[in-house]
């Protein structure tokens, strides 16, 4: 949901992501996994998107298996940790401007998608991080990258008739579990083929 209402507010954005689509994907097949490696801006909009919204804040409870100290800080054996993805992602000691919308974070100065192992990617923890990273993130991302291409493939996200759309803030998140955005109402003008 919250990706729909950031298309909407990003016009500009919305058809750079639609060109990339039509240039990469056409309109005569639906897309598929295969085309991800070539659709640079849309996973960096998914990246970025999971940053900004950061729509699970605290990941799983984790307990130090041992003393430990990390920046100075001591912490004891077996004492429960809670990472919160929400204060890294927003973080400007982490991000510049984080909270701004900002897809070509994540791209280098070609327009292609930073690696994996990139010091600003790997400071994206949707998913968490490591061993214990969540078993879900490739069906996740997949899931997301498919969605987002065909809706691209399909259709242009923009205000609701006659209303002003608020920016998707992530302050102003429902909290929760999962963040929500505030209620909204969006159009999708079908594309011609």
């Amino acid at each position: 949901m919250s990706m729909i209402k950031i298309l909407a507010k990003r016009p500009e954005l919305q058809k750079s992501l639609q060109r990339e689509v039509d240039n990469v994907i056409g309109s005569d097949r639906e897309p598929s996994l295969a085309d991800r490696r070539s659709c640079q801006l849309t996973e960096a909009f998914i990246i970025e998107s999971l940053r900004y919204i950061s729509h699970v804040p605290l990941l799983i409870l984790h307990a130090a298996s041992q003393d430990t100290t990390i920046n100075g800080y001591t912490i004891d054996k077996n004492t429960i940790i809670v990472p919160n993805v929400w204060t890294i992602h927003h973080s400007e000691k982490e991000f510049d401007d984080p909270f701004i919308f900002k897809p070509e974070r994540f791209l280098d100065d070609k327009g292609q998608l930073l690696p994996s192992n990139d010091p600003v990617r790997k400071r994206v923890f949707a998913f968490g991080s490591g061993k214990r990273n969540c078993l879900g993130e490739v069906f996740a991302r997949s899931s997301i990258f498919l969605f987002m291409s065909t809706l691209m493939q399909l259709a242009t996200v923009i205000d609701p008739d006659g209303k002003s759309l608020p920016d998707l803030l992530p302050k102003n998140m429902i909290p929760g579990i999962v963040l929500q955005p505030q209620p909204f109402e969006v159009r999708f003008i079908l594309r011609s083929k």
